[in-house]
């Protein structure tokens, strides 16, 4: 016989540990979004400042934007691929919450 009480115990702790790991998914997706969007912002922002100023083909005014969105793209690739890793690691939070829930009803089986 399983024990409903220490069985429902493991459960909540689970979902728990699995809804705070989706959210700090959540959330830096979030922030990545709002990354992009705030350099995206401040790239036309310096633009319109060049371009009211008779300088937006300024050699030196592209080659600083340019970099500017160099290291913007390098940042959101990095960090798409912290996310990527922190969905691996729910992935297989899954799978061993799944496994002990098993290993759990099996031990409360034996010993019933």
């Amino acid at each position: 016989m399983v024990n409903d009480t220490s069985l429902g115990a493991l459960e909540d702790a689970q979902q728990q540990e699995s809804r705070t790991a989706r959210q700090r998914i959540e959330l830096a997706e979030e922030y990545l979004a709002h990354y992009r969007s705030r350099i995206h912002l401040v790239q036309e922002s310096f633009y319109e400042l060049g371009a009211r100023h008779g300088i937006q083909d300024d050699p030196g005014l592209r080659t600083e934007l340019q970099r500017v969105s160099e290291v913007a793209d390098e940042n959101t690739r990095h960090t798409g691929w912290k996310i990527a890793e922190l969905e691996e690691d729910h992935q297989t939070m899954t799978s061993q919450h799944a496994e002990e829930r098993e290993r759990f009803i099996e031990h409360q089986r034996k010993n019933g």
